[in-house]
């Protein structure tokens, strides 16, 4: 025990106790009942004590009541000096006690996190936002099981995880924050403590609806089950009852915005609307009811409704939003959206509007750098609108040149794949409005940028480290490593890394990440260290190689991009809904309508594209495809004069010509599924697979995700026989079905210094997921992320015992892995008397 004690049992210790017991009890009162006497009363009570009071256990208690008291003041009337001044009140509480445990630690903490995530949703302040999550950790470790605080900490640890998972749109800490706000509700007592978690519990169930793209609809039905139990349980005045109103309108909006229920919306419009009356000017959460209540009625709006006050209430929320806010991006972008869909309605002055506004929010640092390239992307919409091609072709640059970063690798694969998935098809926009411009190498450069992302962060983690001084190299190495473990597993796949790593863990080694390749950039002659390579170079590289056709499909224009250490446009006579019709068509039915699409490409894609080279007869051609044209068979159209490669970016192309050759091919792993659970049996696998040279083989109970993962760092060449899932309609990760799964995320996770050639002799492996088809986010592309020079892969269901023939005709004719194309073009070309296309055209190569 430290500090002067007041004597035990002495008039002035009881009247202090009472004193403090009496202004507990005032503040208590006011958190009924709302009554600003009562907080007032309790502000000048704790500070008479702590005139006063010596002894540390009074003086303590005093403090941490004096913080509660201000930070009630502050929700009341949001003066930041209140806050700053509770924050202050809980670390002096905590360092009362700096060497010792009290009963009251954790309380300490519980309650030094609630502000500092406060003061963090007013500044923005991420350092405050980290340092809430850690304290309320330290109170939640020692708070047992039987604790009935333990509800309450645990609400207030999910509070702080769900601030982190919207900062950095990590869904490891949403899912986290989810577990414990389960636990909570399960765990807390009735009444109003249990109706805040279960109003908490309904707004992170939205969120991870979200996350997983709207695929588990049941998540919104929890949310709304709970976020209206929450109501239910509180008083009509209570004053946690607008933000429970609040939290409930945005759940039913979502729910709305997935299945059009009427009802939904017009329940959440009554109480977006009832959270706004009850909230006072200057409440610290009236920005974002205001927010709430304007999508709603923009909403309303685009559902032919009319149109109260959305423009009003939208100016509103931004006026309510100093600046540094966390919510300021949120209330300007709501505000340009309502612009922008008032000046759909003829209203020149809102479109003018709208453009500044999204201007000015994707130019400022400040601003969350999704927000950023969402904005700039409106903004080049809204110049468009306005034929400024220059604004337009400023505006789409500044949001490719920031599209890599809403992909970084503080957050899971997933999560970065879910944030390229929401900006698919900027780049290819990008890339058009360059064309138009007559900036055909401008183009190319957007393109590069902004589309395979993934594998540009792969490629660039594999670069050369030869003059980079020791101490830098192993720290890169060894981040590398750390921030590349595979999810969810408790082992390292090449390497010993360890267990996955948690959030915020990630988060400080992504840190580190990024102030070490600042630090290797400002290094002499390492000034262009993981930057990405000038289009002007790319285009030299493919000089002397063949022709490399980047197919540009964008709803502004479709176009060809012929390259050959030049580069040539050739305007096809597409548009984006016609390529996405087919596509689709295509994939629904593929045996029906195989010989109709590819007559349609060699007439309106293909065709013009040959027609301007007009290559010698067995020339190589490398096809770069983009949006749905990254399902078609663009290589069998042009079967009969070209012998095709597939590749999901130039780079990708120019680093493996550049690389050294493949060395000599033996020792394979071999991974073999003749029977697999649920699935009909493969029985060609076993000849396919026994006609392969000595290697390690994996089958049967050792064809597992785990053996297969630590195997593959060991053997530059992998066959793979077994069924595949595909990712294409975006319902599952695409995979490889062995006893478990194999997924994209899990290969493309793998750094492979050594790897030649992947042949995946199963279904569907080069087929993306139709939201990110610019990200060759496929079973083939995930093997070339992970560094194999080439890949066989199918664009559609392969025959058992024809996928036998052709590997084993492709083997026959492999002189050396770099022979791969040749060898796979000729092994179909076979095919091709016996067969119609519908089975030998789905086999595919990619690589140099």
């Amino acid at each position: 025990m430290s500090g002067i004690p007041d004597p035990w049992g002495s008039p002035l210790y009881q009247a202090l106790v009472a004193a403090c017991a009496e202004a507990e009890r005032r503040h208590a009162e006011y958190e009924q009942r709302g009554r600003l006497s009562d907080l007032e009363s309790a502000v000048a009570l704790f500070r008479a004590v702590l005139d006063r009071a010596h002894n540390v256990d009074v003086r303590s208690a005093a403090v941490n009541g004096l913080g509660m008291a201000l930070w009630s003041r502050y929700e009341r009337f949001g003066d930041p000096g209140d806050l700053d001044a509770a924050i202050r009140q809980f670390r002096e509480a905590l360092a009362m006690y700096p060497n010792e445990h009290t009963p009251a630690l954790p309380s300490f903490h519980a309650n030094l996190a609630g502000v500092l995530r406060l003061r963090w949703r007013r500044t923005g302040d991420e350092d405050d936002l980290v340092a809430s999550v850690a304290e309320v950790r330290a109170a939640v470790a020692t708070t047992t099981a039987g604790d009935p605080r333990r509800a309450w900490r645990l609400n207030n640890l999910a509070d702080g995880l769900l601030a982190l998972s919207l900062q950095h749109d990590d869904s490891s800490a949403l899912v986290e924050a989810i577990a414990l706000l389960r636990e909570a509700v399960q765990t807390a007592r009735p009444g109003e403590e249990l109706a805040g978690m279960r109003s908490n519990l309904a707004e992170a169930l939205r969120l991870r609806h979200r996350s997983v793209g709207g695929r588990d609809r049941a998540l919104l039905d929890e949310a709304v089950e709970q976020g209206r139990a929450a109501l239910a349980a509180v008083p009509r005045r209570h004053p946690l009852r607008p933000r429970m109103q609040a939290n409930l309108a945005l759940v039913l909006l979502d729910r709305f915005a997935a299945r059009r229920r009427p009802a939904d919306l017009s329940e959440a419009s009554g109480l977006a609307r009832k959270a706004v009356d009850a909230t006072p000017q200057g409440h610290p959460n009236r920005t974002e009811r205001l927010i709430t209540l304007s999508g709603i009625r923009r909403m309303e709006a685009i559902h032919g409704r009319p149109r109260r006050r959305m423009v009003q209430l939208a100016r509103e929320a931004v006026a309510a939003t100093p600046e540094g806010h966390h919510l300021r991006s949120d209330s300007l972008f709501n505000l340009g959206w309502v612009l922008a869909f008032q000046a759909a309605s003829g209203d020149a002055a809102a479109w003018d509007q709208a453009r500044e506004v999204f201007r000015r929010l994707a130019a400022d640092p400040a601003v969350q750098v999704r927000a950023r390239v969402a904005a700039a992307w409106q903004w080049a919409e809204t110049a468009l609108g306005r034929d400024d091609l220059a604004e337009a072709r400023t505006a789409f640059d500044l949001a490719v040149t920031l599209l890599p970063r809403t992909a970084p690798r503080r957050v899971t694969h997933a999560d970065r794949e879910r944030q390229l998935a929401s900006f698919s098809g900027l780049a290819r926009d990008a890339a058009a409005c360059a064309v138009r411009a007559g900036e055909p190498v401008d183009a190319l450069r957007l393109l590069e940028h902004g589309r395979g992302v993934l594998l540009s962060h792969a490629l660039g983690t594999r670069t050369e480290l030869t003059g980079l001084r020791p101490d830098l190299a192993e720290r890169f190495a060894a981040l590398r490593t750390a921030l590349d473990r595979p999810e969810g597993m408790g082992f390292s796949a090449g390497a010993d890394a360890g267990p996955e790593l948690p959030g915020e863990d990630r988060h400080a080694l992504a840190a580190e990440w990024d102030a070490l390749i600042d630090e290797i950039r400002a290094q002499p002659g390492f000034a262009a260290f993981l930057q990405p390579p000038r289009a002007d170079d790319l285009i030299a590289a493919t000089a002397g190689h063949g022709a490399v056709v980047v197919l540009n499909v964008s709803r502004l224009r479709c176009d060809a991009l012929l390259i050959d250490g030049g580069i040539r446009v050739v305007p096809l006579r597409l548009t984006l809904d016609e390529v996405t019709q087919r596509a689709l068509r295509f994939r629904a039915a593929v045996a029906e309508r195989v010989d109709e699409t590819l007559e349609w490409l060699r007439t309106e894609v293909t065709g013009p594209v040959l027609d301007v080279l007009d290559p010698p007869p067995g020339s190589r051609l490398w096809w770069v495809p983009t949006g749905p044209l990254t399902t078609l068979p663009l290589h069998a159209a042009v079967a009969d004069r070209v012998v095709s490669s597939y590749a999901p970016t130039v780079r990708s192309l120019v680093t493996a010509w550049q690389a050294a050759p493949a060395g000599p091919m033996s020792n394979p792993l071999v991974v073999s599924m003749p029977t697999t659970p649920g699935l009909p049996a493969l029985p060609a696998v076993q000849s396919e697979t026994a006609a392969l040279p000595p290697g390690r083989v994996l089958t049967g109970e050792h064809a597992v995700r785990r053996e297969v993962l630590d195997a593959l760092p060991h053997h530059s060449w992998a066959h793979f026989a077994c069924h595949a899932v595909s990712a294409a309609d975006g319902s599952a990760d695409g995979h490889l079905v062995l006893q478990d799964q194999l997924t994209v995320s899990d290969v493309a996770r793998l750094r492979l210094a050594d790897a030649t050639i992947a042949y995946l002799s199963a279904c569907d492996t080069g087929v993306p997921r139709e939201n990110l088809d610019d990200e060759a986010l496929h079973v083939a592309g995930a093997f070339q992320i992970a560094g194999f020079r080439h890949v066989i892969g199918t664009l559609w269901s392969v025959k058992d015992s024809l996928a036998a023939e052709v590997a084993a005709g492709f083997y026959a004719r492999l002189t050396s892995a770099d022979d791969a194309a040749t060898a796979l073009h000729e092994t179909v070309g076979e095919l091709r008397a016996a067969h119609g296309p519908g089975l030998w055209a789905p086999y595919i190569h990619f690589g140099p």
